[in-house]
């Protein structure tokens, strides 16, 4: 892991689908589940970027969430559940199940509960809403939910998502795992997140794909933040695999 690297706000950048990049005010760079295709699900109209990272996270070994083979070279890599700290970032990851399908409800995914700057972030890979007790204590408190929704419904229906804002209470809310035109194929049977986003009582779209958080600067009320994807994803070469 780097040392002497310079300092700056907590920031929060996305790329696309369930892939976020974390920059610590101590300058650790932390990077969610990059994306790629297999040649039975071709999503992505590119390869997942370049992208600066010490850390790499990945969930669960679905193509559209571990391609690790993106990360740069001496970058670490966490797939398993564990606490885990580097500089100012504490990692914990938590095992549980995947959504959806019936094929899918044995698959393992792991949470990841990031925690930096007095602010903590859940990165729900695929999880499913329905947590036991037990998992539900190890996540704990939660400011910012990272969850996935779109409007087919594809891994969780509506009313499992708000059953999770509800539950954690976090203060702001991202939707991720949503069709992205330009980025995506048309054909993944996914859909943009606006049939829930307008059932939302406070939407903040971002005009662009970072954001900056503080403990300070929370929102005193739950809102759902929409970022866009960063223009590197749409610049990076056309997708091979």
């Amino acid at each position: 892991m780097p040392t002497g690297i310079s300092g700056g706000p907590l920031t929060l950048t996305y790329y696309g689908h369930c892939a976020f990049q974390w920059r610590t005010e101590a300058g650790l760079r932390v990077l969610a589940d990059p994306y790629r295709n297999i040649s039975e699900r071709y999503w992505f109209n590119r390869l997942f970027p370049d992208v600066e990272c010490d850390l790499g996270l990945i969930t669960h070994a679905h193509f559209d969430h571990d391609a690790a083979e993106r990360l740069p070279e001496g970058a670490s890599l966490i797939r398993m559940p564990g606490e885990f700290a580097n500089l100012d970032m504490r990692v914990k990851g938590v095992l549980d199940l995947h959504s959806g399908a019936s094929r899918l409800r044995d698959f393992p995914n792991v949470m990841f509960r990031l925690e930096t700057g007095g602010v903590s972030f859940l990165h729900l890979g695929d999880n499913r809403a329905d947590w036991p007790a037990g998992v539900a204590r190890a996540v704990g408190e939660v400011d910012v939910l990272l969850v996935t929704v779109d409007d087919s419904n594809h891994l969780l229906n509506y009313e499992e998502v708000d059953s999770l804002v509800r539950r954690l209470e976090p203060k702001v809310v991202i939707p991720m795992h949503y069709q992205i035109p330009g980025l995506m194929a048309d054909d993944t049977g996914l859909e943009p997140p606006e049939g829930w986003l307008a059932t939302q009582p406070r939407v903040k779209r971002l005009d662009g794909h970072t954001a900056e958080f503080s403990s300070q600067s929370l929102p005193s009320q739950t809102e759902v933040w929409l970022f866009q994807p960063s223009p590197v994803s749409f610049d990076s070469p056309e997708a091979k695999r």
